[in-house]
């Protein structure tokens, strides 16, 4: 399916500021485990604490970018203070930091939200995804829906 794979491979360009951190229980973190995923491209995992600017790109508060394996994947964001946020992961097929989207703004590659809200007509609200982290953060899974056949 994806033909460039090894040579997408070599050209994601994840900097450093990108990584995910070492996941630790016992530290505060979020802990999101990552259903669904493909092999090839780049996983992006961002967080937002802003109601009114979820998804956006000026609302993001940490955004995390590893190889997309096909598997279920863990990826972990030390938190600097506990509150309420959410989630919204997107696999990059083609690597190029973009999500691709239809007429209607509705993803064209795997995408996903922390809460795994149904996806009805419309923008996404963060109320549907958010969470509030405990002492120690949280552990959340997300299933990435694949988008519609063009």
């Amino acid at each position: 399916m994806f033909s460039a794979h090894s040579h997408a491979a070599e050209s994601l360009a994840i900097k450093p500021h990108e990584q995910p951190d070492t996941c630790n229980p016992n530290v505060p973190q979020i802990r999101v485990t990552i259903n669904g995923v493909g092999s090839g491209g780049v996983l992006n995992v961002e967080l937002y604490d802003n109601p009114d600017y979820f998804l956006f790109k000026k609302g993001r508060v940490l955004k995390i970018r590893v190889p997309a394996l096909e598997t279920q994947q863990k990826v972990c964001m030390d938190l600097t203070q506990p509150g309420t946020y959410a989630v919204a992961v997107y696999q990059d097929l083609d690597s190029n930091r973009k999500l691709k989207k239809q007429w209607n703004q509705l993803p064209l590659e795997p995408f996903g939200l922390s809460n795994n809200p149904e996806q009805h007509f419309g923008f996404p609200r963060f109320r549907d995804s958010a969470f509030t982290t405990g002492r120690l953060g949280a552990d959340i899974a997300i299933d990435l829906k694949q988008p519609p056949d063009p």
